[in-house]
């Protein structure tokens, strides 16, 4: 073999995206089988539209993650904030004071989150399980059972706008949510804080006697994972031109479900973005495939929670019997030795 084809070793995929590539191949599969429709490019575009909140809260939920916490309130932060922004409208404010209030709640209720979790020292699970039916009940308590719509034209249809014309062209969620996902892949593995947050959630004893801040770290993750939140419930708004307490019921397990199966260890320590970009258009094509092939929204529910499940235990029984075979490797040259 020549120096230069040593030299230069053949692209290999990284492992934490194995998996999303394989459903997502599968799934696209399964959808084209069901519609010749199903891989046109316009139709995979436009449907991206109605996944686009679900990938930004999956991108600040990586570093929640990373750090070994859990947000499980994010929907409700986001349905909250979308309150604010519905009940200012109602009274006179303009839209664009509006769409700031909504961010600024999501921004003070992710603080919120945090300062509990790190101040008391009680479990993110605890805390956000708890403060994602606090957040959803203030919500019913703002709206109550009406809707508020008749939002201005220029604020609603912003999932309608194309940043680049054309067909397919590129609609402006899915421009911003390319910009996000370069964004927080610079903040992740190329910034300080990335590497803060990774060390501290790897061994977050050794970060604290190194100089890291750990709470620090821990309480920036909460508060980006609230203000994406709060970003969200605008873009949902607009999209929806309607705002109601239920809104964004259930999309927290499509986000956690999104960062988990892209690599990122539920137990903290361990992600990357990429893999939560691979792993969103995985779920979002499982999901559109049983659409066309008339699953009902049951079904789908049910197999997203399947996967949601395997790609935490998969995980998990692979490390056990790489370790079981390294410790039966070490007695076998144990005894060889001797």
């Amino acid at each position: 073999m020549s120096p230069l084809l040593k030299n230069n070793p053949r692209f290999k995929v990284p492992g934490y995206l194995v998996g999303p590539i394989l459903i997502l191949i599968i799934a696209m599969t399964y959808g084209s089988l069901g519609s010749e429709y199903f891989l046109d490019p316009s139709s995979i575009i436009f449907n991206t539209g109605r996944y686009i909140e679900i990938g930004l809260l999956a991108l600040a939920l990586t570093f929640v993650i990373i750090n070994g916490d859990i947000d499980l309130s994010v929907a409700s932060t986001l349905a909250a904030s979308a309150g604010v922004l519905a009940k200012l409208f109602e009274s006179g404010v303009p839209i664009f004071w509006c769409c700031v209030a909504s961010i600024f709640t999501g921004l003070v209720l992710g603080l919120i989150n945090g300062l509990i979790v790190i101040k008391l020292g009680l479990p993110s699970l605890v805390v956000t399980l708890a403060t994602l039916a606090l957040y959803r009940g203030l919500t019913q308590v703002i709206l109550g059972d009406g809707v508020v719509a008749n939002y201005p034209e220029n604020f609603v249809g912003f999932d309608q706008r194309l940043v680049i014309g054309g067909n397919p062209g590129l609609p402006a969620p899915l421009a911003l949510f390319i910009v996000a996902a370069i964004i927080f892949y610079y903040i992740l593995h190329r910034s300080n804080y990335g590497i803060k947050n990774i060390m501290s959630g790897s061994n977050p004893s050794s970060s604290n006697f190194s100089g890291i801040s750990v709470d620090r770290v821990r309480l920036l993750a909460f508060a980006l994972s609230g203000t994406v939140a709060g970003i969200c419930a605008v873009m949902i708004t607009s999209r929806l031109g309607s705002t109601i307490s239920n809104v964004g019921l259930g999309l927290e397990l499509l986000a956690i479900t999104a960062v988990v199966l892209g690599g990122t260890d539920i137990f903290g320590g361990r992600g990357a973005i990429s893999g939560t970009v691979v792993a969103l258009f995985a779920i979002m094509a499982v999901r559109e495939a049983l659409v066309i092939q008339d699953i009902n929204g049951q079904v789908q529910d049910a197999a997203i929670g399947l996967l949601l499940i395997l790609t935490v235990l998969v995980p998990q029984i692979r490390s056990y019997y790489v370790e079981k075979r390294n410790r039966r490797k070490r007695f076998n040259e144990a005894q060889a030795r001797t």
